[in-house]
């Protein structure tokens, strides 16, 4: 069959660190940066007999404004349940996390397409959930170590799905450039992807376009910059395209990205729902979230960059290229609205 002869399908998990003094279940430091394994406690190290502390108030408020930008349900009633798996930076062996009652689901967000036309893209859900740690590789002459840093172990995260209806990678790189810009104008997080303050794990599969047949699906794990991602998903789509070609199967399977050598790497076989064997965290209790709360932190959302660049468009005489070039940018944005004031829009844009 020809390339153009199949459909691709794409759905995005970000991970998006939370910019909170503290981590999500006790009072380290959350902190880039520091000195390995200093910003750790019982806690956080998962210390016999140690139990998380209540959760973090902040995580939880950046969380539902994150939400309410991204036109969200707030669930009045969340709890937290463990993730049970293996990994060297799991001290725990198990994840705190959400599953049935997450923090905000039955979002959106529109992207601009290449042909200038909205796309709406739906978030089926946003859930709070505890960073792990991070390995870190080191080359010796003799021997290859690999080293734990727990700084990173508790971080806050939020993330993000989106349902499987992105349909090429300049879609997903479009909605998570936009969703990057509306994460710092909320500022919940830095965004800095090359520190793993947002990070992206993609789920492709591909399927014949005169079928409603859905196709066996790859996750990309971790992926961290616009280039990546675009590159990744144009290898792994294309390595489907050519095993169907050859009439042979798509494993169900995680891999990751060689970006020295642009290509994808099996790295397990793809975990269920029920190989985690999910079940609720006994040692925090539920929380119950008011309207009142919610209204608060409504307020205190500013104007997002897409009201913003529509008023450019609508009150100033500017280009669409200049309108969005200033709404992606608060601070600019701000500046700009700042000196109209002062003017009295007598500002030529060169």
């Amino acid at each position: 069959m020809k390339q153009s002869d199949y459909e691709v399908i794409i759905g995005l998990e970000i991970h998006v660190q939370l910019n909170t003094k503290t981590k999500v279940f006790c009072a380290c430091l959350n902190k880039y940066g520091s000195i390995p394994n200093t910003n750790v406690c019982p806690i956080c190290a998962a210390y016999p007999g140690a139990l998380p502390s209540s959760l973090n108030k902040e995580v939880l408020k950046k969380a539902i404004k994150t939400g309410l930008a991204l036109n969200c349900e707030i669930n009045k009633y969340i709890n937290f349940d463990r993730k049970n798996y293996f990994y060297p930076d799991l001290p725990k062996s198990y994840q705190i996390t959400q599953k049935d009652n997450p923090i905000c689901k039955n979002g959106y967000l529109f992207i601009d397409t290449e042909k200038n036309l909205y796309k709406k893209i739906p978030i089926e859900r946003i859930h709070i959930e505890e960073d792990a740690g991070k390995i870190l590789f080191s080359q010796g002459n003799v021997n290859n170590k690999s080293l734990i840093d727990l700084n990173r172990s508790g971080a806050p995260l939020i993330e993000i799905v989106t349902l499987a209806v992105i349909s090429s990678p300049e879609e997903a790189v479009d909605f998570l450039k936009t969703l990057k810009t509306i994460l710092l104008y909320l500022d919940v997080s830095d965004c800095n992807m090359e520190e793993g303050s947002l990070r992206c794990d993609c789920n492709v599969s591909i399927k014949k376009k005169d079928t409603n047949a859905l196709g066996t699906r790859c996750e990309i794990k971790n992926l961290n910059s616009f280039r990546f991602i675009k590159n990744a998903l144009d290898y792994e789509i294309n390595r489907q395209k050519n095993i169907l070609n050859k009439n042979e199967s798509i494993h169900f399977e995680t891999r990751l990205y060689d970006g020295k050598k642009n290509i994808t790497l099996p790295m397990r076989d793809k975990e269920e729902n029920s190989d985690y064997r999910y079940f609720p965290e006994p040692d925090l209790l539920p929380i119950s979230i008011s309207e009142k709360d919610i209204d608060r932190i409504k307020k205190s959302i500013p104007i997002l960059p897409y009201l913003r660049f529509r008023n450019y468009l609508e009150k100033y005489n500017i280009s669409q290229l200049d309108a969005k070039s200033i709404s992606n940018h608060k601070h600019l944005s701000d500046f700009y609205e700042e000196t109209i004031a002062i003017t009295g829009n007598r500002i030529k844009i060169i």
